[in-house]
C-alpha cells in the first residue's frame, strides 16, 4: 500500500537554463518592435500635415503573432535543459525476520534482581536500536549498535519480577518482542569456540535451544577446541565445563601423533556401556583418516576405528570438567560422522551430563523465553522511483505556439490586403 508519494522536477543539462532566461528577456525587449498592427486608414493618411497630431497618438505594441513566436522560443530553450519529472512512492515494505535471543539470571547473593542477556545473530547492521526491558515495577531502555547486539549485551539490575518483557526498536518500530518467565529446572549452557568456529557444532548448538553461544562465565560451558598449541592450562580453572580437543589439539595426559589415511573408509565401534554412549550408534559413520594419539591412563576409549581410539574422556571430578578427544577435526574430508544422528544423541547426552553438574546458585534462578512472537511486527519503508522526461511535451507546445504565430500573421496580413483593397 502507498504511503507517501512525490514529485520533483529536474534538468539533466541544469547549466543551459541561462538560455530560456535570455530568451524570454530579449524577447520581451523586442517585442514592441515587432508590431504589425491592423488599424483602418483613410485617405487622410497621406496628407501627413493634416494628420500629424492623430500619428502621434498611436503607441507601439507587441502583437499576438510576436507573443506566440517568443513564447516558443522559450519552451524550445527549455527543452535543451532536458527537464525531468521523477515520481517518488514510498510503499510498505515487511521488515525481515528478526531472531531475538535471551535469559535471565539472579545476580548472585541478590535474589530481588537479576541479569539479563539479550542477543540478535542476524540484526541488520546499518542502523542502531534500542532495547526496552519492562516489569511490573521498572522500564529500562538501552541505545546499542548493531555490532553489540550480535555479540550479545548484559543489562543489570532487573527487579526480578515473574515475567519481563522485551522489546526491540529501530527508528521508533517495534522489530521483536520476546517475553522471559522465571522457572526452576535445568540451566542454560554457554557455548564457546578455541580457533576457527566450525559449522558442524555451530549447526548443533544452533538445534539446542540450551546452549548460548559467549554466554555468562559461571555458566554450565561447552568449549570446542582445534588449536595445534592450545594449553589445556588456560580452561582448569573453568567449572562445570567440557573441553572437547578435535584432532591436533594436545590436553593433559595426551599428545596426538601421526594420521593414519585409510584406504578403504572403515566404520566406527562404540563402548555401549558408558552413560555418554547411550542411544549412540556410530555405524553408519565412517573415517577416512584421522590422527594418532599418545593417551595416559586417565583417558578411556568411547569409540575406536580398527582398534585405534577415536573418541577418548577423561573425567577430572574435583574441577567439574569432563575432557573429550576426537581424533578427526570434524571435517567431511575425514569423517561423515556429523551428518549422522548418532553426532547429535552423543552432544545431547554430553550437555545433558553438564546440566546436571551441581548449581551454586541453586534452582528457581532462571528466566527463560515463553512461546515465541511473531517476528515481522515492523514495517519499513520500500521505495519505488520514476522518471519522466519533458523533452517531446515542451518541443510539441513550442511548435503549437510557433504555427499559432504563423497563422496569425498570416491572417493580419490578409486583413491588410482586404483594407488596401477598398480604398477609393
Amino acid at each position: 500500500m502507498v504511503m507517501e508519494d512525490s514529485m520533483t522536477l529536474f534538468f539533466l543539462h541544469p547549466g543551459l537554463l541561462v538560455l530560456p532566461v535570455l530568451v524570454a528577456v530579449g524577447g520581451w525587449f523586442l517585442l514592441p518592435r515587432g508590431g504589425i498592427n491592423q488599424y483602418p486608414f483613410t485617405i487622410l493618411e497621406f496628407w501627413p500635415v493634416e494628420t500629424r497630431e492623430a500619428a502621434g497618438r498611436w503607441k507601439a505594441r507587441p502583437d499576438w503573432p510576436w507573443i506566440f513566436i517568443l513564447i516558443a522560443g522559450v519552451l524550445a530553450a527549455l527543452a535543451l535543459c532536458s527537464p525531468r519529472l521523477q515520481t517518488t512512492a514510498r510503499k510498505n515494505a515487511a521488515a525481515p525476520s528478526i531472531t531475538l535471543h535471551a535469559i535471565g539470571r539472579s545476580l548472585p547473593q541478590n535474589n530481588r534482581s537479576l541479569d539479563v542477556f539479550i542477543q540478535s545473530p542476524d540484526i541488520p547492521r546499518n542502523s542502531s536500536y534500542q532495547v526496552i526491558l519492562t516489569t511490573h515495577q521498572q522500564i529500562l531502555r538501552r541505545s546499542v549498535s548493531a555490532a553489540t547486539l550480535k555479540a550479545g549485551i548484559d543489562i543489570s539490575p532487573v527487579s526480578a519480577t515473574p515475567n519481563i518483557a522485551i522489546t526491540l526498536k529501530q527508528d521508533h518500530r517495534i522489530i521483536a518482542q520476546k517475553t522471559l518467565q522465571r522457572e526452576s529446572g535445568t540451566r542454560p549452557i554457554s557455548g564457546h569456540f578455541i580457533g576457527t568456529p566450525l559449522s558442524a557444532f555451530l549447526r548443533l548448538f544452533a538445534a539446542m535451544q540450551e546452549v548460548t553461544l559467549h554466554g555468562h562465565a559461571d555458566d554450565p560451558s561447552i568449549w570446542i577446541v582445534h588449536q595445534r598449541r592450545f594449553n589445556p592450562k588456560i580452561l582448569q580453572g573453568i567449572s562445570p565445563s567440557t573441553i572437547v580437543l578435535l584432532g591436533d589439539t594436545p590436553g593433559p595426559g595426551l599428545k596426538p601423533g601421526a594420521v593414519i589415511t585409510l584406504n578403504h573408509a572403515g566404520p566406527l565401534t562404540a563402548l555401549r556401556h558408558h552413560g555418554l554412549m547411550q542411544a549412540v550408534d556410530p555405524s553408519r559413520a565412517t573415517v577416512r583418516k584421522f590422527f594418532t594419539a599418545q593417551l595416559n591412563s586417565r583417558w578411556r576409549s568411547l569409540m575406536a576405528i580398527q582398534g585405534h581410539t577415536w573418541l577418548a574422556e577423561r573425567r577430572d571430578a574435583p574441577r567439574e570438567q569432563t575432557w573429550l578427544w576426537l581424533a578427526d577435526p570434524v571435517d567431511s574430508a575425514w569423517t561423515t560422522w556429523p551428518d549422522h544422528a548418532s553426532f547429535v544423541i552423543f552432544f545431547a547426552n554430553v550437555l545433558a551430563q553438564l546440566q546436571k553438574s551441581p548449581s551454586p546458585g541453586g534452582s528457581g534462578n532462571w528466566w527463560r523465553p515463553t512461546a515465541s512472537h511473531p517476528k515481522v511486527l515492523a514495517q519499513g519503508p520500500k521505495t519505488s522511483v520514476r522518471a519522466m522526461g519533458l523533452n517531446i511535451e515542451l518541443a510539441v507546445l513550442a511548435c503549437v505556439c510557433l504555427l499559432s504565430g504563423v497563422l496569425s500573421m498570416a491572417l493580419g496580413a490578409r486583413s491588410l490586403h482586404t483594407n488596401t483593397a477598398n480604398i477609393p
